[in-house]
């Protein structure tokens, strides 16, 4: 068995010391998943690497029973130790300094590193992408947050007014703001799109993987991901905008607006999965028979 193996046992061991390393920030990191909605992806994102990574199987077992013939030059596995130890001395200054982004974003850094001494650089090339793919587990910052989300609210509010005047309803624009003849309404940080956008590029990524074929079927689903988390979003607000006019202000709040959230999430799900779909039907006709 492939993870009973000495060799195996004494990466787990290694990578076990790694995540005790990695502890401080840890806790922190799995509590923004649990409570933050825009990053609430986050607990997925190690479970489908690992499932990217078991896809590979057979490609590690062959490289890994054959070890003995794979082995890097010195300067290469050196070249890895470098980088292990350089992140972890990052990870150490910038977590004193309190700057959590970088100091996670070491961790996939370390992890990388500490495959590629261990293993070698080609098994590092066999199962690179679950382990890039780590990254979606990083909070982005609240800095580049607050920076972007104003111009998605509003750029999302320009698109989402016309298409509820179509309606035949009456109301005044503001920015971001939508004044109704019921009630005034405000594009919240929720509808700006940050959330589905987030998410949206995660399973683009995911199907981008899964997707047979030439590369740009794999661009145009990671292409398609923004497209698809903007229209969700408009199309939010203005259902929105339509059942407030009627209902009032109460139905922008409470259940009906959380509701609304998991609907936007299904719907960029289904687009990206029906984009998906028809990449594969395509690419499967494409190959000769």
């Amino acid at each position: 068995m492939l993870l009973t193996s000495p060799l195996i046992i004494r990466f787990i061991i290694l990578f076990v010391l790694l995540l005790c390393a990695y502890y401080p920030i840890m806790p922190e990191l799995v509590n923004i998943w649990l409570e933050d909605s825009n990053n609430s992806h986050g607990l997925l994102v190690p479970l489908i690497a690992v499932f990217f990574a078991y896809q590979k199987r057979d490609d590690l077992k062959s490289y890994i029973a054959d070890m003995h013939n794979h082995r890097c030059k010195f300067w290469a596995t050196t070249f890895g130790l470098i980088v292990f130890s350089g992140s972890l001395l990052m990870y150490v200054l910038f977590y004193i300094g309190h700057i959590a982004f970088v100091s996670r974003l070491m961790f996939i850094l370390s992890l990388i590193s500490l495959v590629w001494y261990y293993f070698g650089v080609k098994l590092v090339k066999i199962i690179l992408f679950p382990l890039l793919f780590l990254l979606f587990m990083i909070p982005v910052p609240d800095s580049f947050i607050s920076h972007i989300t104003l111009p998605m609210k509003t750029f999302a509010t320009n698109l989402a007014v016309p298409l509820i005047k179509l309606f035949g309803v009456a109301l005044i624009q503001e920015g971001n703001i939508i004044h109704l003849t019921t009630c005034t309404l405000e594009v919240a940080e929720a509808c700006s799109g940050i959330r589905s956008l987030t998410s949206m590029l995660m399973l683009s990524f995911f199907f981008a993987h899964m997707t047979k074929g030439n590369s740009y079927r794999k661009i145009i689903l990671v292409l398609f991901a923004p497209v698809i988390a903007v229209i969700a979003n408009v199309l939010r607000i203005m259902g929105t905008g339509l059942l407030a006019n009627v209902y009032g202000e109460s139905v922008a709040r409470g259940y009906v607006h959380d509701i609304s959230g998991y609907l936007v999430f299904i719907f960029g799900f289904s687009g990206l999965f029906l984009l998906f779909k028809l990449l594969n039907v395509e690419s499967v006709q494409d190959e000769p028979e």
